[in-house]
Order: C-alpha cells, then sequence, then structure tokens
C-alpha cells in the first residue's frame, strides 16, 4: 500500500489539507495557492477509492445540475454524476461537521483521475466557507494600498476588465479574476484570493479588508451611485449559495447583511478607461 501523498492549498486566511492514496497531478490552482503552513488545517479531504456504489442510508434531499443531496449522520454527501459512464461507481464528497471531509473515487478508473485532477468542483466550497464566515461572491479583486477593491457583476459585464484597468493605471494587483471570498473577522469584512478563478486563471492566496465594491454596468458615461442597503438584491445574485438549504440561506443572508453596514458599495456605470478607474479610485482612496 503506497504511502498517502498530501497537499496543502492556503487561500485567504484559509487552510485545505488535501490526502490522495497515491501521487497525483496536481492542476494550477493547488501549484498556484500551496501552502507551507503547518498544524491543523481548517478543512481536510482525504480521497477514498470505491470498489461498489455509496449507500446513503437517507433519502435523496435534493438534486441539481447531475448532483444529489443527502443529509445523512455523518453530514452533508454529494454524489455526482460520473465523469465516464464506465466508472461502474460516483464521484462524491461527504462534508462532515467537523472538517474531517472525504472525497471519493472509483479504484477501478482512479489512475485516470489522479492524472487529471480536477477537485475543487467537487467540494462544495460555498458550504465550506460558510462555515468559516466567508461566502464566494462573483467578482474580480484587486489589492491597492493594502486594501481588496471588488468589481462585482454577471458573466460579460467587465470586471475583469475594469480590474485589469486598476493594475495598467494604479499599480493595483489583481488577486482573483471572478471569485473573492468575503470573510467576516472580528466585525471586519475582508476580501481576499479564491481557487475559482473562471477563465482568468489567476490564483493569489492574498486576503486584505474590503475598501468598496464596485457594480459593474457598460455605460458610455462614467459615473458612480452609492447604493447602501439597496445593493442587497445585486449583490446576493452575484453569491454562491445553497438555497436548499435553510440555515445556509439565514446566514449567508445576515453575512451580506452586516457587509452592507459596514463597506461602501457604488454602482459603477463606466467606460473601459482611465477615467472609470480614476473616478471609482478617487471615491474610495
Amino acid at each position: 500500500m503506497p504511502s498517502p501523498f498530501s497537499v496543502r492549498i492556503g487561500f485567504s486566511g484559509l487552510t485545505f489539507l488535501f490526502t490522495f492514496p497515491s501521487p497525483v497531478t496536481l492542476p494550477r490552482e493547488f501549484t498556484k495557492l500551496a501552502s507551507a503552513a503547518h498544524g491543523p488545517a481548517d478543512e481536510e479531504f482525504e480521497v477514498r477509492l470505491l470498489t461498489e456504489p455509496l449507500d446513503p442510508q437517507a433519502p435523496l434531499f435534493h438534486t441539481e445540475a447531475g448532483t444529489e443531496l443527502y443529509r445523512t449522520t455523518e453530514g452533508w454527501l454529494r454524489i455526482y454524476t460520473p465523469l465516464i459512464a464506465e466508472d461502474g461507481c460516483q464521484v462524491a464528497c461527504l462534508l462532515r461537521p467537523n472538517g474531517k471531509n472525504t472525497l471519493y473515487y472509483p479504484a477501478s478508473q482512479w489512475d485516470r483521475y489522479a492524472r487529471e485532477l480536477r477537485c475543487m468542483h467537487l467540494i462544495g466550497g460555498e458550504a465550506l466557507l460558510l462555515r468559516h464566515n466567508a461566502f464566494l461572491l462573483h467578482s474580480s479583486v484587486v489589492m491597492y494600498k493594502g486594501k481588496a477593491v471588488l468589481f462585482s457583476g454577471p458573466s460579460g459585464i467587465g470586471k475583469s476588465t475594469q480590474a485589469r484597468l486598476w493594475e495598467t493605471h494604479l499599480g493595483a494587483r489583481v488577486i482573483n479574476g471572478d471569485r473573492c471570498v468575503v470573510m467576516e473577522k472580528e466585525g471586519c469584512f475582508y476580501g481576499g484570493g479564491s481557487p475559482w478563478s473562471g477563465t482568468s486563471g489567476i490564483y493569489h492566496p492574498d486576503q486584505a479588508p474590503i475598501a468598496g465594491i464596485f457594480l459593474i454596468e457598460q455605460s458610455p458615461e462614467n459615473s458612480l451611485t452609492p447604493l447602501g442597503r439597496a445593493a442587497f438584491a445585486p449583490l446576493f445574485t452575484q453569491t454562491t449559495v445553497n438555497s436548499w438549504d435553510t440555515p445556509f440561506m439565514d446566514k449567508a443572508t445576515r453575512l451580506i447583511t452586516e457587509l452592507l453596514a459596514r463597506v461602501p458599495v457604488y454602482r459603477l456605470r463606466c467606460r473601459p478607461d482611465e477615467e472609470a478607474v480614476r473616478l471609482a479610485c478617487q471615491t474610495l482612496f
């Protein structure tokens, strides 16, 4: 039996430990976010290999997008449609309340999965983050003068474009181009990098207090409007949530409400130009 192979990744103040039954080909997010931290991890995942299908021992709770969810005595079990039908067993994830989680793969195909490891989409990241008073916001995030600045909105609206413009004209550093971890710690909200970067391929582990959030709209003129609590609905639509889980929704709603009480949010109607950058920057700094 080969010795377990382990790797740690760190982002936004959290450490995740993955233990595999044999060496694997690490995806880019693992190599970019590799952590040298020691001691207990915030979340652990042990990979176990299945020779027969899982028996959840619980009724089916919810289904969505090829995923079956079960509330078992051990925790939330997510069983995913196999990547290839010939696997004969499921790919699955069990999230336990104590953070000692399990990823399941079919033993007959483990060599293939190990060569092309992709697992961050399996781990229920939004549920794990909420355990640490954090949530995923669909947004690009830059670091500027020791603060995080977020640009949020639907896909294709220009979030990553504004982030790159801040990099070009202000020397800001883009931390992630698609998903920001928003975390509450001791009454302060922080924005940081994540392993979920969309097509941007930008992975940085950094985290900093949020200076402000801009909800992007394309416009022939540059203008800013403070939103206050009116930002709740547009922010909520850009947040990864489990709508089928009432406690999840309650906590996510509370965090977003508290965020709006502490962090300025603006509607930024803008062109993709330097003037938009200067307008937003002068407003915050």
